[in-house]
């Protein structure tokens, strides 16, 4: 497998008004959550902030314990130790709900992605009083006996999202759903914050956090599971597009007259490369395609549905990498998703050498192509992270929304509204 030896990320700066509080706060979270450990002065020199604003940042940080100090191990003869903050891993969890067809998977994830417990079950996803109920069973489930910090809950799910030609269709979608009523009844339920994304976003951003894509400021995450999603990660925030549909790339059509599609159009690429085109083509249901299934068949030579499948989802393996590279240019695209590593790993050795594009003789060596490393956990991890996303990661439009409130209060009062503590 290639390896990532990505550069170093640029780091997020902080701000200098008063009002930006918030702002700075995740600006210092995301860099303690980069280095791993931190001290005040390797902060303030970072990030652009002073010494005391990032003494009262971290102070404020510890005091609610979403940071923890401890003394850096330095040469004695060089006096005491300075002081390197830590994200407490214990300062809360976030609940990752991955919403397939026919199947749903929950997981309990620390403050630095750790997945803590699991749990999942089989449900008519198109029944949508059986969705709630399930959803909120594994909820149940990853609370029951525990008085821990719970910061919210994520949902990722297959899009497209909102009433476009082909959301809601087929069999690698919601298929029945008309909206996502359903997931502000399981809020009302739990009374836990929850966000949902598509589940390439969802994957896109837990790589961000938490995986191979650390270190990256711009890719794309190739999302291989029951369906072929995708998502542009640019200075570490998805783009999203008009209606938040942006990178379908699954539903692309890139053999002329090929198979039909259940989004009405005919040869798009999910009609090749997904779990549920495997199964199709080995005459199996949807849920018998994983891991277990299929590591002892890619080892035999003599399977040759399966090798026949995986030749001809490898040309189109190359077309994707290909088309997403001369499009966009991505310092490297990200695979991830619930297929089998092994799997994915066979795809792209059978696919190289890989089409000329912008990147060939560009990327460096083992950052083209990086596959992720958390295999069955992507889907949940990624849904994990909408909450943690929300709290650790800066965004500039947080310091927007900050600025143009106090512009509106200081205009309302006539002067200079004082400093507040905003959201984290």
């Amino acid at each position: 497998m290639q390896q990532h030896n990505g550069p170093t990320r640029t780091v997020g700066r902080g701000a200098t008004q008063q009002s930006s509080a918030p702002y700075n706060r995740r600006v210092v979270l995301d860099f303690i959550r980069q280095q791993g450990a931190a001290s005040r002065k390797d902060i303030a020199e970072m990030v652009s902030l002073s010494p005391q604003t990032v003494a009262n940042i971290t102070n404020d940080l510890e005091a609610i314990g979403l940071i923890v100090s401890r003394r850096q191990k330095v040469d004695k003869s060089r006096g005491q130790p300075p002081i390197a903050f830590e994200l407490n891993p214990d300062a809360g969890y976030a609940i990752g709900i991955s919403l397939e067809p026919g199947r749903a998977s929950a997981a309990l994830v620390n403050l630095i992605g750790d997945v803590h417990r699991r749990c999942a079950v089989e449900v008519d996803t198109s029944n949508r009083q059986a969705l709630r109920a399930a959803m909120l069973e594994l909820v149940m489930q990853l609370r029951k006996g525990s008085k821990d910090r719970i910061w919210g809950i994520g949902v990722a799910l297959p899009g497209p999202l909102g009433v476009t030609d082909i959301s809601f269709v087929g069999p690698t979608a919601m298929e029945g759903w008309a909206d996502l009523s359903v997931l502000d009844e399981l809020r009302e339920a739990t009374r836990l914050p929850l966000f949902y994304s598509v589940d390439s976003v969802a994957g896109a951003l837990g790589e961000t956090l938490f995986g191979v894509a650390k270190s990256l400021d711009n890719f794309f995450y190739l999302h291989l599971g029951l369906g072929l999603g995708g998502a542009l990660v640019v200075n570490r925030a998805a783009y999203r597009g008009a209606s938040g549909n942006a990178t379908e790339i699954g539903h692309v059509p890139v053999v002329p007259g090929g198979r039909p599609c259940y989004c009405g159009n005919a040869g798009c690429l999910e009609r090749y490369l997904s779990l549920h085109a495997l199964a199709e083509a080995l005459g199996l249901p949807d849920r018998e395609v994983h891991a277990a299934a299929l590591h002892e068949r890619l080892a035999d030579p003599s399977d040759l549905k399966l090798q026949a499948w995986c030749a001809e989802a490898a040309e189109r393996l190359r077309d994707a990498i290909c088309m997403v590279e001369n499009m966009l240019d991505p310092q490297a695209i990200v695979i991830g998703g619930s297929a089998p590593k092994a799997l994915v790993q066979r795809l792209l050795d059978q696919a190289q050498p890989l089409r000329r594009s912008v990147r060939g003789g560009v990327a460096g060596e083992g950052l083209r192509i990086v596959l992720s490393e958390r295999e069955d956990d992507s889907s949940i991890l990624g849904a994990a992270v909408l909450p943690l996303y929300e709290m650790l990661s800066p965004r500039l439009e947080v310091l927007q929304q900050e600025r143009r409130a106090d512009a509106d209060v200081a205009e309302l009062l006539g002067h200079r509204p004082p400093s507040r503590w905003g959201g984290i």
